[in-house]
């Protein structure tokens, strides 16, 4: 029973939708909620010990409140892989829809 609440409570998955039709991005946790406008993203890079993860947040205010829309990618073979494939499936796809242009050494 005790797992089973700690799941409920820490690790119940984060959706972010970003809406094309409103130009909007929401976070979905037990509710859906408006964090940004199109217009307002920025993505950074947060570099931890080696590693990192993508985030987004808005232009401003992107240190002081962000939002992880990555796994933790490590140095490692392996995870130097999946990023590429996160990159080239998932985050460029992302920065298209919202119209921030990809730079030309990502591609």
């Amino acid at each position: 029973m005790a797992y089973f609440l700690y799941d409920l409570i820490f690790r119940i998955p984060v959706t972010y939708i970003f809406d094309k039709s409103e130009k909007c991005i929401y976070r979905k946790l037990y509710i859906s909620k408006k964090i940004m406008n199109f217009d307002e993203m920025t993505y950074f890079i947060k570099d931890d010990n080696g590693g990192g993860y993508y985030a987004i947040g808005k232009r401003r205010n992107q240190f002081v409140k962000n939002y992880k829309i990555s796994n933790y990618f490590s140095g490692s073979k392996a995870s130097r892989k999946r990023e590429e494939e996160y990159i080239v499936h998932i985050f460029h796809p992302i920065l298209r829809a919202v119209g921030i242009p990809v730079p030309q050494s990502e591609q």
